[in-house]
């Protein structure tokens, strides 16, 4: 059953309209209703993530687990005593799959036909899995082999690489999945006690968007959780996280690979992560435009670097925010990785001290709104996105107009805010032995 009213979220801009109605579970359920589209897709997310190694829980007390549990837990989620729910979703024609970052764990669908079979099937895994001690240790060669392999990956070891440099004690400087020492400490209470105390309606999203009926959606998401009465909101967990300082941990980090061309990446640590709804948003929005302005294709030192062959089409930039945390990233395959570095460096300077253009400002907020118009047309997109924005108190649909109300002064604070030379680390991938 659900309670009080049916809330219509509407944004006249997009045309689009999502359906809310929170179970009496305390669950909020959205359904998104697209006429016309072949394919449905549906999400049930936690906002629980790799960097949610340490909290407290009612009858559990404080608890500090090993890094990568969240992405052990996301695996054995789909453990069933007859199988695994991947086979299950396979056999019925659906793909299934799932995803954890650093403050959202993922589970999702896409089907042409039997969407309310598989909305039913993708309750019921999420919400009971069978963990046992017997099929713990079996994972545990499994994900072993999975962190081996990225191991060997120059483009994850960056990215970590990079996190470390940028922060000193926050979890995020970890890998997501953890290492083959972290994960050896799992077993199958610290699961249990995880899914408990985060795999509960309070901590969690459901989301469905396709072509159609809403009242089917509404009821079989209803009769799916009626079949889980032992779930309840688990009332007075509480995430906790280390103090982490302004200052960065490693101003250059190196690491040597077997690569054929090295990579470098740029970081700028955000001092003004935390925002929430319209902030959060606004912030990230700022920040993206701000990056494509100075560091974008249609920028001078994005010219100047591509003629002197230091940088390639693998050159990109982009801003990420978990809660309190937040960051922006340059970078890309280069041939001289400190020559790249120093440059960069010299370009967030230099743009701190002239500014934006109002020129350069209308043109890539224009582009920025058309690039988002043409996303709303891809199902996992607006499912997966919605979901992980309402975590921070956003409303997915409101980033068009949240980007009309963007002005240059923004742009400016948000420079001399965020482009700060002691806020950068560098982290490089270079060929073994040079």
């Amino acid at each position: 059953m659900y309670q009080g009213t049916e809330e219509v979220l509407h944004n006249e801009t997009l045309r689009e309209t999502v359906y809310k109605r929170t179970h009496e579970t305390g669950l909020p359920v959205y359904f998104c209703h697209k006429p016309g589209f072949q394919k449905r897709y549906a999400c049930f997310a936690t906002h629980y993530g790799s960097v949610d190694t340490a909290f407290s829980a009612p009858g559990l007390g404080r608890q500090q687990v090993a890094d990568g549990v969240a992405h052990f837990l996301e695996h054995k989620v789909f453990e069933r005593e007859d199988g695994n729910a991947l086979e299950l979703f396979s056999k019925r024609g659906a793909a299934c799959n799932a995803y954890t970052s650093y403050a959202v764990t993922n589970y999702l669908f896409s089907c042409g036909d039997g969407f309310f079979d598989h909305l039913g099937a993708l309750v019921d895994f999420v919400l009971t899995p069978y963990i046992t001690d017997e099929n713990v240790e079996k994972e545990k060669g499994i994900i072993g082999q999975e962190i081996r392999m990225y191991e060997d990956h120059a483009g994850w070891r960056i990215f970590t690489n990079l996190m470390a440099g940028l922060y000193q004690n926050h979890p995020v400087r970890n890998d997501i999945a953890g290492t083959v020492e972290s994960i050896a400490e799992l077993n199958t209470e610290s699961l249990y006690a995880c899914h408990r105390s985060f795999y509960h309606p309070g901590n969690m999203i459901a989301f469905g968007i396709g072509d159609e009926d809403r009242e089917r959606f509404f009821e079989t998401m209803d009769a799916s959780l009626a079949r889980h009465p032992e779930w309840a909101a688990v009332e007075g967990v509480e995430k906790h996280y280390p103090d982490e300082p302004a200052s960065i941990a490693d101003a250059n980090r190196v690491l040597e690979m077997e690569v054929s061309m090295p990579q470098l990446l740029v970081g700028i640590k955000d001092r003004s992560a935390g925002k929430t709804g319209r902030a959060f948003l606004k912030q990230e929005l700022v920040t993206d435009i701000l990056l494509e302005i100075v560091f974008g294709k249609a920028s001078a030192i994005y010219q100047q670097l591509y003629a002197d062959k230091l940088i390639d089409e693998s050159f990109s930039t982009h801003y990420s925010a978990y809660g309190n945390i937040g960051f922006s990233v340059i970078g890309g395959d280069t041939e001289d990785p400190e020559k790249l570095a120093n440059a960069v460096r010299g370009e967030i300077e230099a743009a701190r001290d002239r500014g934006v253009s109002a020129e350069d400002f209308e043109r890539q907020k224009r582009a920025s709104m058309g690039s988002f118009f043409r996303m709303f047309n891809s199902l996992d997109f607006t499912a997966n996105n919605f979901c992980t924005y309402r975590f921070y108190g956003v409303d997915l649909f409101d980033i068009i107009d949240v980007l009309h109300s963007i002005e240059i002064s923004d742009l400016t604070d948000r420079l001399s805010e965020h482009f700060c030379v002691d806020a950068v680390s560098t982290s490089a991938v270079i060929p073994k032995g040079q």
